[in-house]
């Protein structure tokens, strides 16, 4: 990992626990802690990550996108599952649930571009690469929150997310090749 992705990590952690301290009402239903169902809006998960997964998995093995070797470096799974988890709550869960009063579409659009914006900061950002990653930031982070808006479920978002990050970590089509 990043030393900015673990500032990330410390920072957001620090900042919900501040916040979970002073707000004594928090509506864990509206942040998508307590789902209706567990599994409810799976098969879109399924669908977004069979297509994502194959995609950048081609993608690098034909070498359409040459990603930076830090960024294909075999990241820790339960820090790279930690990252996630506290983007998809602030992101989606925080931000959105914020935005919310003045519409969901309006909700919608600004989290994804504060995300797209949020992963522009990486320095390979500014070349062709970095702008295959954008757009694919910005498909994720659209999905993402329109799933949460849809089904308020933080754990099956997190796996989404995970499965996203790792498919750029583990190539699996190269030992097939």
């Amino acid at each position: 990992m990043t030393p900015a992705e673990n500032i990330f990590i410390f920072v957001t952690s620090l900042v919900l626990l501040i916040l979970a301290i002073c707000i004594k009402k928090i509506n864990w239903k509206k942040l998508g802690f307590i789902p209706e169902s567990l599994f409810k809006g799976w098969r879109q998960v399924l669908l977004f990550n069979g297509i994502i997964f194959i995609s950048v998995q081609l993608a690098i093995f034909y070498k359409f996108i040459d990603l930076p070797n830090w960024m294909l470096d075999k990241d820790p799974l339960l820090p790279l599952l930690a990252i996630v988890f506290l983007q998809e709550i602030l992101f989606r869960g925080l931000l959105i649930s914020w935005l919310e009063r003045w519409g969901t579409q309006k909700a919608l659009w600004i989290s994804v571009a504060i995300f797209v914006l949020f992963h522009l900061i990486a320095p390979y950002t500014w070349s062709s690469t970095g702008f295959i990653f954008a757009g694919l930031t910005f498909a994720g982070g659209y999905f993402w929150g329109w799933h949460f808006l849809k089904f308020r479920n933080m754990y099956l978002l997190t796996i989404s997310h995970f499965l996203v990050n790792v498919s750029f970590n583990y190539m699996i089509f190269s030992s097939f090749f």
